[in-house]
Order: structure tokens, then C-alpha cells, then sequence
């Protein structure tokens, strides 16, 4: 499966592979949260092999889901949204038609989410 063929999974895949440079946290409070991303940025280099491999998809979402747990309530709700995005990958044949339709709601969170992670933790997730 190619992440180049269907706008859900380049917008996906697009997603994680923008460039990530280090910073620093704006609070203490929210550090957990800029070490999380820091630590994903690893693991996000091949995003699109992640998305193109159910099992793969599965570790990677894994990732989504601690970044999602210590995400401060700002963007808490949009790290859940492209947690269930990416969610769909973890199957054998996503039905990634029915997705294109709700990449609009998923671009939004996906935008929010850089502007927080730029201002709060320094870390540039956008290309």
C-alpha cells in the first residue's frame, strides 16, 4: 500500500514527516508533554511505511497515544481526533474513501496542534 495514492494517507503521513526542531517547554507543567513530542520525532521518520503497515501503524499509534496522554487540555481533543485518524490504518484495508471526507476536521486539529507544539515546546511539527 503507498501513501502517495489517497489524499487521507499523504495528509497523514504529511502530517509526521514535517521536519521537528528541539526547544524548550514554556512551563514546567507542560514539559511531559514537549518531551513526548521530542521523543516521537524518531519514531515518525518512516510515518509513511507506519501507515502503509497495520502492524507498524499499530506501534505508531502507540506514540500517538502517549503524546495524546500528556497533551495539555488546549489541544488534548485534537491529539484524540488524529488518534482516531490514524487509528484507521491499524487495519488490513481502511477504507480510506469514507476518510477523505473528514480530512477538513482532521487538518484543523492537525494545524492547532503545530501552533501549540511551535509556541509551547519550540518544536516545529509543520513543513
Amino acid at each position: 500500500m503507498r501513501t502517495t495514492g489517497n489524499p487521507a494517507r499523504r495528509f497523514a503521513a504529511a502530517l509526521l514527516l514535517a521536519p521537528a526542531g528541539l526547544g524548550a517547554c514554556s512551563s514546567p507543567a507542560e514539559q511531559p508533554y514537549c518531551d513526548a513530542l521530542v521523543s516521537a520525532q524518531a519514531e515518525w521518520k518512516d510515518a509513511g511505511a507506519s501507515l502503509a503497515d497495520p502492524a507498524a501503524a499499530t506501534r505508531f499509534l502507540r506514540t500517538v497515544t502517549r503524546i495524546e496522554q500528556q497533551a495539555p487540555d488546549v489541544v488534548r481533543a485534537d491529539w484524540q481526533a488524529l488518534h482516531r485518524l490514524f487509528a484507521k490504518f491499524t487495519v488490513a484495508d481502511p477504507d480510506l474513501g469514507a476518510l477523505t471526507t473528514q480530512l477538513k476536521g482532521f487538518q484543523t486539529s492537525a494545524k492547532r496542534i503545530e501552533a501549540h507544539a511551535r509556541e509551547t515546546c519550540g518544536v516545529d511539527l509543520g513543513s
